[in-house]
């Protein structure tokens, strides 16, 4: 008779946690999160304990422990009734220190891991914990670890660049309407792989469904412009970042808006062409100035457009043609008032 006991479905960010688990944590953790993902696969306790060579009862703790509590459940715990190793004092060392890289407290490192937190906290305040203690401290103060951003250095004077555009918004009226513009690449799959990614899905165990694979990626731009008083949302379709297409899209903007706007954008070449500056000296009504330099969260439509990308995911079916599609539904169904609260325009 076979075993019916397995782990409950993890979530996608489950899943994602125990995967880096098994990459990251010590033996035991890692081990742990293994043997949950293999339950998940569908193999039996039985089989799991004798791939990992330990009791069947030692598969079903962790099976439990998962289940009640998620991947925080198989590190090790303290005993009940124990103090914690790390009392008030050591987290908020631990809060200062992640702030700065090591180097800034003289270690010839440029992150900090939990063993370099350990041997920081025993140096500093001659607390002595094991590195798990650490990573437990990190997750009840709500760390993760995680890759970092890149970010570009700022040009010499980005600041008071952008303090001129917020005094020129300041000055604006009621008859002005000040909007931020930009333009997003999307792709049918990252531009570095051959083949879009496999993403998970439910199918029957055991089964390991086919899906097609389109013969290329494709890509286009979206153009974008954010009325920051109304939150009104303009947005085209074009193959391409181009003066001939910025020009279209303007001219779809000044249609939809009447009176006087003050434009701000960033100074991608198509934005600073002499085809546009000829454009806007000769439509009377617009006014524009240039963000700085690699200072893109100064434009809030990048808010617009990190949330469309993470909720419009990449799928193998999909035509550049269906995607372009559910772009357009996506702002249609944004309401100006959630527009202005996803870019922090809004508090309300």
């Amino acid at each position: 008779m076979s075993d019916p006991k397995t782990v409950r479905p993890p979530t996608d960010q489950e899943r994602q946690a125990l995967e880096a688990m098994t990459r990251e944590a010590v033996g035991r953790v890692a081990m742990r999160a293994q043997m949950v993902l293999l339950s998940a696969r569908g193999y039996s306790a039985p089989r799991i304990a004798e791939i990992q060579d330990i009791a069947k009862v030692t598969v079903y703790k962790w099976i439990d422990r998962f289940d009640e509590e998620g991947p925080p459940g198989l590190y090790d715990q303290d005993r009940e009734g124990r103090p914690r190793k790390l009392g008030p004092d050591a987290e908020a060392e631990l809060e200062r220190v992640l702030e700065e890289p090591p180097t800034e407290e003289g270690y010839d490192a440029s992150r900090w891991t939990a063993p370099r937190l350990t041997q920081h906290l025993e140096r500093e305040l001659g607390t002595e914990v094991h590195p798990d203690t650490v990573r437990r401290a990190l997750q009840r103060l709500q760390y993760s670890w995680k890759r970092p951003r890149r970010v570009l250095s700022k040009p010499p004077g980005w600041k008071k660049r952008l303090e001129k555009i917020e005094r020129r918004i300041e000055e604006t009226g009621p008859e002005t309407t000040v909007l931020f513009e930009d333009e997003t690449e999307l792709r049918r799959f990252p531009p570095l792989r051959r083949f879009p990614p496999l993403r998970r899905a439910w199918m029957p165990v055991g089964e390991q469904r086919p899906v097609s694979v389109p013969d290329q990626n494709g890509k286009f731009f979206l153009y974008g412009a954010l009325d920051v008083g109304s939150g009104q949302v303009i947005t085209e379709a074009h193959p391409k970042g181009k003066t001939c297409y910025m020009e279209a899209f303007l001219e779809t903007v000044l249609a939809e808006i009447s009176g006087p706007i003050l434009l701000i954008w960033d100074r991608a070449s198509w934005h600073i062409s002499n085809a546009i500056q000829d454009l806007v000296e000769a439509e009377g009504r617009l006014e524009v100035l240039l963000l700085p330099s690699r200072t893109p969260e100064a434009n809030p439509i990048e808010d617009l457009w990190r949330l469309l990308k993470n909720q419009i995911a990449a799928n193998l079916e999909q035509s550049l043609d269906a995607l372009e599609a559910a772009c357009e539904r996506f702002f249609e169904q944004l309401s100006p008032e959630e527009a202005l609260r996803k870019t922090g325009l809004s508090a309300s």
